[in-house]
């Protein structure tokens, strides 16, 4: 094995943007936006408010862990360290289903965006969406082996300059006189079961603050820095969504949401009026997606690499090359996603392979933020000294999941309640396979240094600052 450490290059700034850059606010409202409106109506706001608060306990909860056991594993490599091998196996799955998705999520909307940009006659053929999306899988993958820094520093300039156009779109929202239909509608009526369906699906929108948990082994400084990170990334975001939203929604109605679900920022546009907004926003969402890919990959990779550091996933994965670089993750994940990406050319229609991705992705994700929590809860819990500042929020954030998700899975339909059973049991047995073939690594370290166990038990290395 090849013992080489992740070179250590990122600062706070470039955490925070990664958080910010990998949630990818002008997509997330394009593309999930609507359906939160169509399931929860003029509550979806109050969703994303009610979802923050959970996710802002998630990333407190993973910034308490990032002091004592900073991983590029992140989730995976605190399950395994909590529960032991077969669950931390079982997490690695989790953590490589919902991300697939959401590389998938991602990756297909700037296909049909470029498309619609360059030959709108072939926006809505899956074939060449999926074909366009390869492209730009492709090249976020040439940018993310020249090294973090550098894509680190173009996520920057992108994010920046989407924060800059959802501003002035928001802005310019709010001084418009509102639809005549929206301002006369009367309020939705509360339903529990709607306003939670829009909060599984505003996990989407809220997720990707925790690459900065991935990239903990990269970060300079003390530990603290990741966690920060995470949680400013977040909560700048979640702001800037938030604002964005309740701006939007007084130009448009319930229904006009509900018709215009695949892309909500199309219909802003057009409720703007005339002139440059259709371009401008339709740039400003494939600068987004361009953005989110990079990132997502980047969480991917690094999740990728710790799998294999340990043995879960071929040991040739968990390699780095003279530079300290993942290339061989990269690799993998990389070829892996193109393979799904172009057999969602052969779907009935690009909606309908989107629509697959996005649920999936957010259940999955909601799933792996549940086993994260639930671990750094145990192993708190077995720190006296810890156990209410660690352990506390970690519990709640938990719970809270738990109950989202379980009333989501009741109120979905069967196909839906069929594709989630089907993917929570296809990764048991690859568990259990994977699991007896992982390392069983010294009391508290990885071959990167200290870290975590196979366990079952937890192990906390008390050099927050190391």
């Amino acid at each position: 094995m090849n013992e080489r450490r992740l070179p250590r290059v990122l600062s706070l700034f470039d955490l925070i943007i990664l958080a910010g850059a990998s949630m990818g606010p002008a997509f997330s409202l394009a593309g999930t936006m609507g359906p939160m409106v169509a399931v929860a109506g003029n509550l979806a706001p109050l969703a994303l408010v009610l979802l923050t608060v959970v996710m802002a306990c998630v990333a407190v909860a993973f910034a308490q862990m990032l002091r004592v056991m900073p991983s590029a594993g992140s989730s995976y490599s605190w399950i395994r360290s909590a529960f032991g091998r077969e669950l931390g196996a079982y997490g690695a799955w989790l953590l490589l289903l919902s991300n697939f998705f959401a590389v998938l999520a991602t990756a297909l909307p700037a296909g049909a965006y470029t498309l619609d940009v360059l030959a709108p006659q072939l926006a809505g053929s899956p074939p060449w969406v999926a074909l366009v999306g390869t492209l730009w899988i492709i090249a976020s993958a040439v940018l993310i082996w020249s090294g973090l820094r550098p894509t680190s520093r173009v996520a920057a300039a992108l994010f920046l300059g989407e924060i800059a156009v959802l501003g002035a779109t928001a802005v310019c929202a709010l001084l418009h006189a509102p639809s005549p239909a929206a301002a006369a509608g009367p309020p939705s009526p509360v339903d529990l079961g709607g306003v939670v369906a829009a909060m599984v699906l505003g996990i989407w929108m809220t997720d990707g603050w925790e690459v900065t948990a991935s990239t903990s082994e990269e970060s300079t400084g003390g530990r603290n820095l990741p966690g920060e990170g995470g949680i400013i990334g977040l909560f700048a975001t979640s702001g800037v969504l938030l604002i964005c939203m309740l701006a939007y929604m007084r130009l448009g109605t319930v229904a006009g949401f509900t018709d215009h679900q695949e892309d909500a920022l199309a219909y802003v546009g057009t409720q703007l009026g005339s002139g440059p907004w259709k371009t401008v926003i339709e740039a400003t969402v494939l600068i987004s997606l361009m953005a989110s890919l990079q990132t997502t990959i980047v969480y991917l990779s690094r999740s990728v690499f710790a799998m294999g550091r340990d043995g879960v996933l071929p040991l040739e994965i968990g390699r780095l090359d003279r530079r300290g670089t993942p290339v061989a993750s990269i690799v993998a994940v990389t070829l892996f996603v193109i393979a799904f990406t172009l057999a969602t050319g052969f779907s009935k229609s690009a909606r309908d392979a989107y629509g697959i991705v996005l649920n999936g992705s957010a259940v999955f994700l909601g799933a792996l933020f549940m086993f994260s929590t639930a671990a750094v809860a145990y192993t708190f819990l077995r720190e006296p000294h810890e156990r209410s500042a660690g352990a506390a929020t970690a519990l709640s954030a938990t719970i809270m999941l738990a109950l989202i998700l379980g009333v989501a899975v009741f109120h979905s339909d069967a196909a839906t309640r069929f594709f989630l059973l089907a993917g929570t049991l296809v990764g048991i047995p690859l568990a259990l396979w994977r699991s007896r073939r992982s390392i069983a690594r010294p009391m508290g370290t990885t071959a990167a240094g200290p870290e975590c166990h196979a366990g079952p038990g937890p192990v906390i290395d008390r050099r927050r600052d190391a």
